[in-house]
C-alpha cells in the first residue's frame, strides 16, 4: 500500500478488500503469514479446512497493513488486539492509544476491512447467491419483509443478503453482534443505489453503505456519525470497483 496516515480531525472512513484464494498455499496467503503473530498462527494451525486457513491468513493480515497504512508508526506485527465480552476485537496496548477503530469481515473469495479513528464501525461481506440464504431465518422486519414480496422472485434472494450484510454491519458497530435480534433493525425497501437509511435512526446517526468489491460478493459498511454530524468520507482501497482510492460520501 502507498504511504499513508489517518491523523486526528479527518472524517474518513478507510476500506480495504482483498480476493481470498481457496488454497492456503497461494503466494498471496503466503505474503500475509509473515505479519501474523504467533497467537494467529497457533489459532491458524487450528482450521480444518485450507479454505478456511485462507481467509484467516488473508483478513488478519489485511487487517494489520490496513492499520499500519492509518498510523505508520506501527509495524503490522505490532499491532495488539482483544476481544470484548460480546466477542467484538479491538485495540489494546500501545495500539490502543492511537485512537483507531476498525472492524474485519471474510467469507470465501473476499476479505475487507474499515479503519476510521474516534468512531464506532462495523463491515460485513458474504459470497452471492441463493444457496447463502437458506441458512438466513429471522431477518427481516415486517416492512423489510412485505418489501421482500414485492420484488421478482429471481431479486429476492440477492435482496436478503444486501439485509443481512447490513444488519450484520450495523450490529457489529454497535458491538453486539448476533447478540441484537435483526428483525429489530428495519432498513425498509432498499434502494438500488444512493443513501441507505435505518428506518427508526430519525436523527441521522447512522450511515451505511453497500457495493459489490467483486464478482459474487456483497458488503456492507455501518458508520456512526452523530446525531446532526456530517457524513464520513468512505475512501477504498485495494479491489474496490474503479480501483484504488475511490471515494464516496452521504
Amino acid at each position: 500500500m502507498a504511504e499513508g496516515g489517518l491523523r486526528p480531525g479527518r472524517r474518513e472512513a478507510h476500506v480495504w478488500t482483498a480476493r481470498v484464494p481457496d488454497s492456503d498455499r497461494d503466494p498471496a496467503v503466503r505474503a500475509g503469514l509473515a505479519l501474523l503473530t504467533a497467537a494467529e498462527h497457533d489459532r491458524l494451525a487450528r482450521f480444518r479446512f485450507a479454505r478456511d486457513r485462507a481467509q484467516y491468513a488473508v483478513g488478519h493480515s489485511l487487517l494489520r497493513t490496513a492499520l499500519t497504512w492509518c498510523h505508520p508508526e506501527l509495524l503490522p506485527q505490532q499491532w495488539e488486539f482483544r476481544t470484548t465480552w460480546h466477542g467484538r476485537p479491538e485495540l489494546a496496548g500501545r495500539a490502543a492509544e492511537t485512537g483507531l477503530r476498525f472492524n474485519l469481515s471474510h467469507t470465501p473469495g473476499a476479505a475487507v476491512c474499515v479503519v476510521v479513528r474516534g468512531t464506532d464501525c462495523g463491515i460485513d461481506v458474504e459470497e452471492t447467491g441463493p444457496h447463502r440464504t437458506r441458512r438466513l431465518p429471522g431477518v427481516l422486519a415486517p416492512a423489510e419483509a412485505a418489501a421482500l414480496t414485492r420484488l421478482p422472485a429471481d431479486r429476492q434472494a440477492d435482496a436478503l443478503l444486501r439485509y443481512w450484510t447490513l444488519k450484520e454491519a450495523y450490529t457489529k458497530a454497535l458491538g453486539l453482534g448476533l447478540a441484537h435480534p435483526f428483525s429489530r433493525c428495519d432498513f425498509g425497501a432498499l434502494p438500488d443505489t444512493g443513501t441507505i437509511a435505518l428506518a427508526a435512526d430519525a436523527a441521522g446517526q447512522w450511515q451505511f453503505h453497500q457495493w459489490r468489491p467483486g464478482a459474487g460478493h456483497i458488503a456492507a459498511l455501518a458508520l456512526r456519525r452523530g446525531a446532526g454530524a456530517a457524513g464520513l468520507v468512505v475512501v477504498h482501497h485495494g479491489d474496490a470497483p474503479a480501483g484504488s482510492a475511490q471515494t464516496f460520501a452521504t
